[in-house]
């Protein structure tokens, strides 16, 4: 490797002499930029512009976790927020020399000038632009699925397969969230931490076992807003692993302030008996569908579609008018993609009916109304507005 060439101060004052600069308009210290060779380590380096609330999020000691595989693009997560991660190139290269002066710090009385070596490690063409972004969930469903809990009389033949059960540790290295939207995402996917392993309960032992507790509330003749919890809990202490059933009564019931009782939450458990309608058929009759989802429901209840916001749709257009099985997790999580799947499965949606498949996707710069305004186009019907296909008919 050859030395270092050395600059003399003749060499600088020429430099100077040449830029027409006077040396008396500058500070007696000279700094020479030298490029030596890259290390491994030197060259692997990147450039990340973060904001002052990220920059703030470093210097308090948290952490920032890079998170995707290598068929995905990057994201940046911290504790509750997820960025998407894009490379943006500089007009104007950025050169890293460590421990250089500033201009304060060349001040001094020396009446030569006095040279100091300087180190260039990389120059930088590019960066590291980071955008605040949803969580990326999509794989979520099918990595908890393989490891589904059917009950315990199930657990041996799971071990036996092999199926590999992930901890949040394991999810986090996985799921490009952050950790709070990975425990909200679990949470909404009704999952719960069984021996450490974050499982997914199998939707027909979730539903016997809810009908396990509805049922011995009817044989008590409890009103909907008169549970005696630890009842409950002891009924089915013999049948039903503790974990599960206090998932399930903090899932489908609030406690009453002051009392030993709990409330059943009429919105959840009215959302899961019209899934479990819906799902082995597909679509129904919609008045069919009503008359049957209302006798299945605990008596004082009322059903009311805006309970199946995201898990299924109407079509009013065909006669007689259905009832479809249309839940968001199976949409595609690039927004562009889920567009097309909206506009194909119904042509023309009001705000509030495509909410719910949109929703998750939204930025704190980016709400609901403007991902309409950029995927959709907008009309008027009697009065009502509708978005459809940007380029559609």
């Amino acid at each position: 490797m050859a030395s270092r060439y050395n600059r003399t101060n003749e060499e600088v004052l020429s430099v100077l002499s040449n830029a027409k600069v006077l040396e008396k308009d500058l500070s007696p210290v000279t700094q020479v930029l030298s490029f030596s060779e890259p290390n491994n380590l030197e060259e692997n380096l990147l450039l990340l512009e973060l904001d002052n609330s990220l920059l703030e999020l470093l210097n308090n000691g948290d952490c920032l976790a890079f998170r995707g595989d290598k068929n995905e693009s990057a994201v940046m997560c911290t504790k509750s927020k997820t960025f998407d991660v894009k490379t943006a190139e500089i007009s104007n290269s950025l050169a890293l020399v460590p421990e250089i002066l500033w201009s304060q710090d060349t001040m001094c009385s020396s009446a030569d000038r006095i040279l100091k070596e300087k180190n260039v490690v990389k120059v930088f063409n590019e960066y590291l632009e980071v955008r605040h972004c949803g969580p990326r969930l999509q794989k979520l469903r099918s990595l908890l699925a393989v490891g589904e809990y059917s009950g315990p009389e199930y657990e041996k033949d799971l071990k036996e397969s092999g199926v590999k059960l992930l901890t949040l540790h394991d999810l986090l290295h996985k799921i490009q969230a952050s950790e709070e939207e990975l425990l909200a995402a679990l949470k909404e996917n009704f999952a719960c931490c069984i021996d450490g392993y974050w499982r997914c309960l199998e939707f027909n032992y979730h539903f016997r076992v809810l009908s396990s507790v509805l049922q011995v509330v009817d044989e008590n003749s409890w009103p909907l807003n008169g549970l005696v919890c630890k009842e409950v809990l002891e009924s089915l202490e013999e049948l039903v692993p503790e974990v599960i059933l206090n998932h399930l009564m903090e899932w489908y019931t609030f406690e009453n302030p002051g009392e030993n009782t709990c409330t059943l939450r009429e919105d959840r458990i009215c959302k899961v008996l019209g899934e479990v309608l819906l799902r082995p058929a597909g679509k129904w009759n919609l008045q069919e569908f009503l008359t049957a989802w209302q006798q299945s429901v605990p008596e004082g209840m009322v059903t009311n579609m805006k309970y199946l916001e995201g898990v299924a749709i109407k079509d009013t257009s065909c006669q007689p008018q259905v009832v479809r099985y249309f839940p968001e997790w199976d949409l595609p999580e690039d927004i562009g993609e889920r567009f097309k799947v909206l506009f194909k499965a119904r042509e023309k949606w009001t705000v509030d009916e495509i909410r719910p498949y949109i929703e998750r996707l939204t930025t704190s710069k980016m709400n609901v109304n403007a991902l309409l305004t950029k995927h959709a186009r907008a009309s008027t019907s009697n009065g009502m507005k509708y978005y459809s296909a940007r380029h559609g008919k």
